[in-house]
């Protein structure tokens, strides 16, 4: 992972867009078109709901400690502080009380969960915060039976029972314009 992972209703519709993309191209000309699909996915799943009940599909660990998972249909793991197109998710300031900054020089992995492709709608807008469920140098997502939509770095695939444990390897120096 570069940037970030996730698994669930956002994987979901990264997997059929890219699905439709692969068997039709000449249907994704250019980016408003693009973005038009990926909101008929995800107000599609509004609906079907095919990631409802994740909780009971995976299991989630951050630095070795069980996650208890509420009701959810998205995991996402961040490695950078943007997601989903340009969103913010872990500077989305709410109700919530005091939020551990996220920092791309600690080391620390940011994972959030997402109630509904309509929750992530309302996150692109900054209507809602995520469910932030914390910072860990070590992620783990057990996929305990079936398959689940799951993405890297906007790469869906179906990922069967397993086990992804997600750490923070390394990090690249960048150079930067002083003018």
């Amino acid at each position: 992972m570069n940037n970030y992972a996730s698994v669930g209703v956002d994987a979901l519709v990264a997997l059929n867009f890219h699905r439709h993309r692969e068997s039709r191209p000449m249907l994704f000309g250019n980016r408003f078109v693009n973005k038009l699909w990926y909101f008929t996915y995800g107000t599609r799943d509004v609906l079907e709901r095919e990631c409802k009940d994740l909780q009971l599909k995976i299991r989630l660990e951050l630095d070795d400690q069980p996650v208890e998972l509420p009701v959810v249909e998205g995991v996402v793991v961040l490695n950078i502080s943007s997601w989903g197109g340009g969103c913010f998710p872990w500077q989305i300031r709410g109700t919530s009380g005091k939020i551990p900054e996220a920092r791309f020089d600690d080391g620390l992995l940011e994972v959030f969960a997402l109630y509904s492709s309509f929750h992530i709608a309302q996150l692109q807008v900054g209507l809602t915060e995520p469910l932030r469920l914390g910072q860990a140098k070590t992620v783990k997502i057990t996929v305990l039976k079936g398959s689940v939509p799951m993405q890297v770095d906007g790469e869906p695939w179906l990922q069967n029972a397993g086990c992804i444990t997600m750490t923070h390897h390394n990090q690249a120096s960048m150079l930067a314009s002083m003018m």
